[in-house]
């Protein structure tokens, strides 16, 4: 699929759910017919086991892409998404795109995965209340995920200290200067570093989400996914993963 082609698709996903609220969490896989036997029994499993919650931060400028990727692949994988922003006026992704957050940092729900996405991410991660709610809320959030220059969002919090990531490869010598204890890999598709896991820029946050889903579900979960929405590109050793000895592995 190409970028033009993808960004068509994105568009569509976003005017269906602007105009029906309801549809990123009433249509997970599991809803979906038709499916094989075996595909409906992992996922009647899923449905009857805890399903992970994911707020998604929304700031004005965001990646379509970016933030399109994780929304379609937690929502197909059955995981409980919802949007926050500082507040909930209504944001523009790259400038076309109207999107209103569900909630704001003051009602935000509890969630398992926390994730920041990039276009003007960096410029927006300056925000003081963004940074004082991600310090808030780090010690009860079990994974930090972040697609482009989500990155920079935990950095000006002071989350990578110590961390090993990724980012956008434009924007890999500016996150280096601001977290000089952080090492960012170049050419590496997501980084699990623990409680943070980190991809590369745009198209890679397909990527990082499989992998995500991957960790928190299983890989049937995944590869169901990555049927569903006929990606023919996941290949998680593109992926690096830091054990608590430092070393570096493959999914």
């Amino acid at each position: 699929m190409v970028r033009s082609d993808f960004l068509l698709f994105c568009w569509l996903v976003f005017s269906h759910w602007a105009a029906y609220p309801f549809f990123i969490s009433a249509r997970p896989i599991h809803e979906l017919p038709p499916m094989k036997t075996d595909t409906l029994t992992l996922m009647d499993q899923m449905s009857k086991s805890k399903k992970p919650v994911v707020a998604v931060y929304l700031h004005d400028g965001i990646e379509i892409l970016d933030v399109a990727a994780p929304l379609e692949i937690f929502t197909v994988a059955g995981m409980e998404v919802f949007t926050v922003g500082l507040g909930r006026n209504l944001i523009r992704s790259q400038g076309v795109l109207p999107i209103k957050p569900e909630y704001t940092l003051d009602n935000c729900p509890k969630a398992d995965i926390v994730v920041f996405v990039g276009g003007n991410g960096a410029n927006a991660a300056r925000n003081p209340e963004v940074q004082r709610w991600i310090r808030k809320i780090a010690a009860s959030t079990p994974q930090f995920f972040t697609v482009c220059t989500g990155a920079f969002f935990l950095a000006e919090a002071g989350q990578l200290r110590g961390k090993t990531v990724t980012t956008f490869h434009e924007s890999i010598p500016s996150l280096q200067k601001l977290s000089g204890d952080t090492v960012v890999l170049k050419n590496t598709r997501f980084v699990d570093d623990g409680n943070v896991i980190t991809t590369a820029g745009v198209s890679a946050g397909i990527d990082g989400s499989l992998y995500v889903v991957e960790k928190w579900m299983g890989r049937q979960v995944a590869q169901q996914v990555v049927d569903y929405i006929e990606y023919r590109c996941w290949d998680p050793s593109q992926g690096v993963i830091i054990e608590d000895s430092g070393n570096k592995t493959k999914p």
